[in-house]
């Protein structure tokens, strides 16, 4: 049998053995926390509409098709001055891309075709073209361009670029006259302002409207030396750029 005295000194050990080993398990506590310190993972919020991709190539390939409306051009000589006409034609892009965000870089082939329709003569009569006259400019650009809303879904973007061009006429003829075709190599340039709309995190369609000029150029028709200070056209295309 355990007396009185006997459980009074058993309690009063429990007490100071318990007192005791507070202070040795906070200490542990404390050396578990400074040798784990707490973590937190970032918390990424996304804007809605925003287009987000952890890993994806910056590289990517561009098509596009579209119109093209060749501007007027006056041509200078000794003789005056008139100004041809060309019909609406066809205007095709291709080439490859890297994302800089919000910047890109391009280069590209372009290809714009149409048609020369007539000119006003120098007497300021207007005569048309009844043959001939195709036209193509053959564009290679280097060009950058700056994405306005990079990580949104929908973003606007302007640009531009400079390269070289072949501008490539067929002979041609009005009724009495024929004349001879000619290819050129010409300074090329060209300006861009479109949309592009983000399918996934790789691919994008756009619409754009564009303007490609040249540096100017000489030509005879026979009778008279030319000076075309350009040979300029608006545009607008509609395409795709996919990321490899």
């Amino acid at each position: 049998m355990i007396n009185t005295n006997q459980a009074k000194l058993m309690h009063q050990s429990q007490v100071f053995n318990m007192q005791r080993g507070v202070p040795v398990l906070l200490a542990v506590m404390g050396m578990a926390l400074s040798a784990n310190p707490a973590t937190a993972n970032p918390v990424v919020v996304e804007e809605p509409g925003a287009v987000v991709s952890e890993h994806h190539s910056r590289l990517y390939v561009t098509g596009a098709v579209g119109v093209n409306w060749p501007i007027a051009r006056v041509a200078t000589g000794e003789a005056g001055s008139f100004t041809e006409f060309s019909n609406p034609g066809f205007s095709t892009e291709i080439g490859l891309g890297y994302d800089l965000k919000p910047l890109r870089l391009e280069m590209t082939y372009a290809l714009d075709v149409s048609r020369l329709r007539g000119y006003n003569s120098v007497s300021n009569q207007y005569y048309e073209y009844n043959r001939g006259g195709h036209t193509a400019k053959s564009s290679a650009f280097a060009s950058l361009y700056w994405d306005l809303l990079p990580g949104k879904r929908l973003s606007p973007y302007i640009g531009g670029g400079i390269g070289l061009s072949s501008l490539d006429v067929r002979g041609f003829s009005e009724p009495g006259y024929d004349y001879e075709g000619y290819t050129k190599s010409l300074f090329a340039y060209q300006a861009k302002a479109g949309l592009a709309y983000a399918i996934d995190s790789k691919s994008k369609i756009f619409a754009e409207a564009v303007f490609r000029g040249t540096s100017g150029y000489n030509t005879f028709d026979g009778f008279n030396d030319w000076h075309n200070p350009s040979f300029p056209s608006w545009g607008g295309q509609v395409g795709v750029r996919i990321g490899l």
